[in-house]
């Protein structure tokens, strides 16, 4: 039987032994990571809550390490070399699994989460469905602001933003679920013969004009009326004002269905056909600096699982 030798030994040792791993201090990686993911110095030192000049030598810090240079000066700031904007993929998937793993041994989310919409959205979609949030994610307080303009989220540093919006999109608010426009009026309102929904004796009114869907001659042609007469609209209102008009009995009005979902489910409202017109969408934004909190993040989860059941359909005429 043969003998193993000390020199066997020791070479099995060897083998089994491990470089350590070579990694840069996990600051100047931070610091790196959101200077590059957010294309500033500044708005990475706001994110990490440290000063301009701490991101600087961090980053300095991190180029002669590793004697590459991961960042390049420009007229309107910084930019990632070729090198750099390497690294960053690779840095920011690293430490979002670092994120995940830490998150996977910790508590549910919880802490505030502020969210800015208007009000329509709030009363008519948002609001009905917050028990639901509640429910999911109980250590989350959602605090809403209701404002009448789109207002620039990390300017008034609100973590969310939910807008209906029909044009011009701002950078950074991506599509949660489109604006699907049919008309609804009072049960009992409805001109309705032995064919079905008379779209002549609707034409005639009394028709309620929603100041954002202006759309009833769009609807008529699309609902099939050859030729749509002169329409006597009134002045506009507002959507919740519009809806309420319509359950009193005052008229058929276009509305958005998901904002008058609740008045259709008791019977207050009732669908005049099936015809929708897709006109705009709401849409959600994210505060860069908040979006990594795991509490925005779930917030923002349950938001697109809210609306991901959502059909889509092609405009009108």
């Amino acid at each position: 039987m043969p003998q193993t030798s000390f020199l066997d030994n020791r070479c099995s040792k060897k083998s089994q032994y491990v470089m350590p791993r070579i990694l840069p201090p996990l600051n100047p990686l931070r610091a790196f990571e959101a200077a590059g993911r957010l294309g500033s110095f500044t708005r990475a030192a706001a994110e990490l809550n440290v000063s301009h000049s701490a991101i600087s030598r961090h980053i300095r810090g991190l180029e002669k390490r590793l004697n590459v240079h991961l960042f390049r000066t420009q007229k309107s700031g910084v930019a990632l070399t070729e090198q750099g904007q390497s690294y960053l993929v690779q840095i920011t998937r690293a430490l979002d699994q670092i994120a995940v793993a830490t998150e996977a041994l910790s508590v549910a989310p919880s802490g505030v989460v502020t969210l800015t919409t208007e009000s329509a959205v709030a009363q008519k979609w948002l609001v009905p469905r917050l028990p639901r949030l509640k429910a999911a994610h109980p250590d989350i307080d959602l605090r809403l602001s209701i404002t009448t303009t789109l207002m620039d989220i990390e300017a008034h540093d609100f973590d969310l933003g939910l807008r209906y919006l029909r044009s011009d999109i701002p950078e950074g608010y991506d599509l949660l679920f489109p604006s699907l426009v049919g008309a609804f009026a009072a049960p009992g309102f409805t001109p309705i013969t032995g064919h079905g929904l008379d779209l002549t004796a609707l034409a005639a009114g009394p028709l309620i004009e929603e100041a954002t869907f202006q759309l009833w001659p769009a609807w008529f042609c699309e609902s099939g009326l050859k030729k749509v007469p002169a329409l006597d609209l009134p002045h506009p209102l507002g959507a919740l004002l519009s809806i309420q008009s319509a359950v009193a009995g005052l008229g058929a009005v276009l509305m958005d269905k998901h904002l008058c979902q609740s008045e259709v489910e008791t019977g207050a409202l009732v669908r005049l056909n099936d015809v929708e017109l897709r006109f705009g969408g709401y849409y959600l934004a994210v505060n860069q600096r908040a979006g990594r909190r795991r509490a925005v993040r779930a917030v923002r989860k349950w938001l697109q699982d809210e609306s991901q059941s959502y059909a889509t359909i092609s405009d009108g005429c």
